[in-house]
């Protein structure tokens, strides 16, 4: 730091001014750095982006190269003072300094407009591919202003900090170490800047997790939506689950489906009313919940159904209403369809605070439904099947040690948008058959189970040769190849993905991607928040045509039969503005 002129203190004793705070010029490499980081925000993702959303992952992938690259400059620099190499910037011409600012003025200029512009093209031709709005010619203006605006923003905050620090070091003694200090808590705290906005916008996005955990929710009734009257649901008069206690997601649960006049009308053959068994947390532990939960089967009378469907829940007790209703339509009304909440908490932070908690929850249901139908004859044993999306899916995998002890213990199963960690996925696409990619992967010729990301893979490969005979039990993974949850692992920051080794569709958002590292983590993380913001069959989000189809194959019918009069009920029955969170 510069000092001014000397001055005498109290004693007498000369003492040099403090200057004014300042954090320094803008550093080099931290332009290289921020440049950097703005070209990767607009790289080619899985899915396309509002101009806000785009210019709030521009900034703070600019902010982050920045201090990386500021971190870098400097530490090129302390080497090069150590090995006597660095040059003397008072040897170099103050014209020339003068021309290289303006250069790099015009270069980022440049960029800031003409890098939005030149992505403007890829992110119209990822809407296109996802059936979503396109993005208007205004799109790249909008973006840059934001994600100026807000590089601005933390960069005034980075320097505001140093400049504090800055102050504070100039009035006390082992000013190198505070100007060391200075900038590394203000590194620090633009650093935890971005962390905030990462957990804030980022990791809520992954699961559309908007709603807080706070019981105030969850005792809340979305409009519309009434106390079942019908004695086969829980939370009904005749439940001991009492209506108030199920929770926002339970009540949203218990409430949805056809009966049978329903089911009837659709399929034009007798039905009955299907059950729906539900309890949530409340006070209760995890085995107090499953008690509460066979005790609904116990007064449903659930154990004489042909089927029940095990749905392992979302966070705090989300259960796909697409796939709750197929199973029901599909089995005449002939069932029960089980699920509970296992935590309070949204499933994004579920999944950092306990991870295994969806693995745990499942087995405990599942273990005691197990064990009641052991004591059951042989020929009156309902079929088992298993559901789950998202982390219900990984929880729900979680219950069998490997493919063969899950064949061994359901009748079936359907897992939509299981994440990258869940362990059973990922062994059976390791153990894909040959010529099969790891986004449809072939396993076993397709005997038991099938990846689907469109009905068709249900029957043919991905490159549309035929599978063998399909065996029972069936097990149907549903996975969409623009689903960031599905793709998404920490892996990526240094690895190279298998998805980007096969052939991908022409048009396939995927297949105008490239892998760079940490860049491709950045990115697909960054899809997390939009990933329910586009039609269904897209992103997160399994449509009725994808899982309609795989319920049939799975309960014993054909993949190809006519399903189109349940998914047209099912589009009717379900609304669009339905309360969803994860």
């Amino acid at each position: 730091m510069r000092l001014n002129r000397p001055h005498l203190n109290r004693l007498g004793v000369h003492r040099p001014h403090p200057a004014r705070p300042s954090a320094g010029p803008p550093s080099a490499g931290g332009a290289v750095g921020a440049l950097a980081g703005y070209v990767a925000a607009y790289a080619p993702s899985l899915l396309p982006r509002t101009w806000l959303f785009q210019g709030v992952v521009a900034a703070v992938s600019s902010v982050f190269g920045y201090q990386v690259g500021m971190i870098a400059g400097r530490a090129a620099g302390l080497l090069g003072d150590v090995l006597g190499v660095r040059p003397d910037p008072a040897v170099r011409p103050r014209a020339g300094r003068r021309a290289l600012a303006a250069a790099a003025l015009s270069v980022g200029a440049a960029a800031a407009v003409g890098v939005p512009l030149a992505a403007l093209r890829s992110q119209r031709r990822t809407a296109r591919a996802c059936r979503a709005d396109e993005p208007t010619a205004g799109w790249q203006l909008a973006s840059a202003a934001a994600g100026a605006g807000i590089f601005l923003l933390l960069e005034a905050q980075w320097r505001a900090t140093a400049a504090a620090i800055d102050w504070v070091g100039a009035h006390l003694h082992g000013r190198i170490a505070w100007r060391v200090a200075e900038r590394l808590v203000a590194t620090l705290v633009v650093l935890a800047t971005i962390v905030v906005v990462f957990d804030q916008v980022i990791l809520r996005g992954v699961i559309e997790v908007g709603r807080t955990a706070s019981e105030r929710i969850d005792l809340t009734t979305p409009e519309g939506m009434a106390q079942p009257a019908s004695p086969t649901r829980s939370g009904s008069p005749a439940s001991r689950e009492a209506w108030s206690t199920l929770g926002l997601q339970g009540k949203i649960f218990v409430t949805g489906g056809p009966d049978a006049a329903r089911i009837e009308q659709v399929t034009g053959r007798p039905a009955l009313d299907p059950l729906r068994a539900y309890a949530a947390m409340g006070s209760r532990s995890l085995r107090g919940v499953t008690e509460a939960v066979l005790a609904e089967m116990d007064r449903t009378g659930a154990w004489s159904r042909g089927s029940l469907c095990i749905v392992t829940t979302t966070g705090r007790g989300s259960a796909n209403e697409w796939s709750a209703s197929a199973f029901e339509y599909l089995t005449g009304g002939d069932c029960c369809t089980i699920g509970m909440q296992y935590s309070g908490l949204p499933s994004a932070i579920t999944l950092f605070t306990d991870k295994q908690i969806p693995v745990v929850a499942s087995r405990i249901l599942f273990d005691a439904i197990s064990r009641r139908l052991a004591a059951l004859p042989a020929d009156r044993r309902p079929r088992v099947y298993l559901s789950g999306e998202s982390l219900g899916a990984f929880g729900s995998n979680g219950v069998f040690a490997d493919v063969d002890d899950l064949l061994a213990r359901a009748d079936g199963a359907v897992w939509m948008g299981a994440p990258d960690f869940t362990p059973l996925k990922s062994g059976l696409s390791a153990a894909r058959d040959p010529g099969s990619t790891v986004v449809v992967p072939v396993v076993d010729g397709g005997r038991h189970v099938r990846f689907a990301g469109r009905p068709e893979h249900l029957t043919r490969t991905e490159f549309g040769r035929r599978l063998g005979p399909w065996s029972f039990p069936r097990i149907v993974y549903l996975q969409n190849d623009t689903d960031p949850v599905v793709w998404w692992g920490t892996r990526l920051l240094w690895r190279r993905p298998e998805w980007f080794d096969g052939l991908r569709a022409p048009g396939s958002t995927m297949s105008r991607m490239r892998w760079v590292p940490f860049v491709t983590f950045w990115q697909i993380a960054c899809d997390m928040p939009v990933c329910y913001r586009v039609p269904e069959g897209f992103g997160h989000k399994y449509s009725a045509e994808q899982i309609v189809p795989a319920w049939a194959a799975v309960l014993g019918g054909e993949p190809t039969d006519d399903h189109g009069a349940v998914i047209d009920a099912l589009v009717e029955d379900i609304r669009a503005d339905r309360p969803r969170s994860h």
